[in-house]
């Protein structure tokens, strides 16, 4: 063995020790696994290669959820959109027959208020006229 011997090879010296009976080495074995219970107190709390496999697996189940769930939002999202982009072509364009109307209501509105003044104007231009024109005398 070399200098400072690996934990393996310790565990391999007890088993190839033909001095030892089983019963020897399995307190010896024993003895060596409660000392790297001391050494390592949280050994127990470390993940171990079939863990991480687990959680890879799993993560990778919630990402695939989550990218369907995204993708059915994104089509429900674009599916109301478009609801929402016809529905207000429809509002502008009943907003602008409504203007046009409106606007069309105003100038036959101004041109009867027009057309009003020129007969009131002319109306008043005519009885001025009568006060000023002299009476003839007969």
């Amino acid at each position: 063995m070399s200098p400072n011997p690996s934990k393996v090879d310790i565990i391999q010296a007890i088993l190839t020790n033909q001095s030892l009976t089983d019963e020897e080495k399995t307190l010896l074995i024993d003895e060596f696994i409660n000392e790297i219970k001391r050494e390592y107190p949280d050994l127990k709390n470390h993940a171990t290669k079939s863990d991480l496999t687990d959680l890879q697996l799993e993560l990778t189940k919630e990402i695939e959820i989550t990218r369907r769930e995204i993708k059915d939002l994104d089509v429900k999202l674009s599916k109301d959109i478009k609801e929402l982009d016809v529905k207000l072509t429809k509002e502008i364009s009943d907003t602008r027959k409504e203007i046009a109307i409106s606007k069309a209501e105003t100038i036959k509105w101004v041109a009867g208020m027009l057309f009003v003044q020129v007969i009131a104007i002319t109306g008043v231009f005519f009885a001025a006229l009568k006060l000023l024109t002299p009476v003839a005398i007969h």
